[in-house]
């Protein structure tokens, strides 16, 4: 009797060790295959939202300008960003990103032409322009 209860105890303690294991976190994240990363555009505008949350930083634009080609129409351009960590380890952070400030920003856009994009470089903000060559924001001057 006393071995049935240890191989079932036994049995008992592998089930739940195999199910604690499965539990584990596990990194989830959705593709980019919707932008375009082999097109650039720089959309120009006022900045008229801010979402500083993982699992993205979300920008909202409301664009005047693409490529530096006045907008005939209203555009409002949703912009993906990278993680709030590496957001922050770039430089950008809610403190750089006001509410109504002007804002320029370079975009993998999506492949069906909707108003949104995937970002790579932050321009400029509020008239302070990007000195970096890459992702990281530096203001000019600094």
């Amino acid at each position: 009797m006393k071995t049935k209860m240890s191989i079932a105890l036994a049995a008992a303690v592998i089930v739940a060790a195999s199910g604690a294991a499965t539990v584990a976190p596990i990194s989830a994240h959705h593709s980019h295959a919707m932008f375009d990363g082999s097109k650039e555009t720089e959309i120009t505008g006022t900045l008229t939202m801010v979402r500083f949350a993982n699992p993205h930083v979300y920008l909202r634009i409301e664009a005047t300008h693409r490529d530096g080609v006045p907008l005939e129409s209203h555009q409002t351009w949703a912009i993906e960003m990278s993680t709030v960590q590496n957001m922050t380890n770039r430089g950008i952070t809610p403190n750089v990103l006001p509410i109504g400030a002007p804002i320029s920003v370079k975009v993998n856009p999506l492949f069906s032409g909707g108003f949104s994009g995937n970002y790579t470089t932050v321009v400029m903000i509020n008239g302070v322009k990007n000195a970096s060559t890459g992702p990281e924001w530096t203001p000019a001057g600094s």
